[in-house]
């Protein structure tokens, strides 16, 4: 029996990552598009020689380049969990 408990620890922090690793992605997509808005005003003003833009432009890639590497790892993981949640269903309906 102590098998049991377990697998439903198990479960529980995997449910959990998934939506820590969700609230991540969405902080950082609405950070990026906070950098995107000012890399947008700054070049409206023609200032896209500046160090803030330069700077903008570095973290704005930065934080690019984790929402592409996590969002699939996320997206894998949703649909892992998903697919788990409808089997379950499919059994209790038998």
């Amino acid at each position: 029996m102590t098998e049991q408990p377990n697998h439903i620890d198990k479960a529980l922090a995997f449910i959990e990552s998934l939506e820590k690793l969700n609230s991540q992605l969405k902080a950082a997509e609405e950070h990026q598009k906070q950098l995107i808005a000012r890399l947008l005003e700054l070049k409206k003003q023609g200032n896209t020689d500046t160090e803030e833009y330069s700077e903008l432009t570095s973290k704005s890639k930065a934080l690019q380049d984790l929402i592409d590497k996590w969002r699939p790892i996320y997206l894998e993981r949703k649909e892992m969990l998903n697919s788990v949640t409808l089997e379950k269903r499919k059994r209790s309906k038998k």
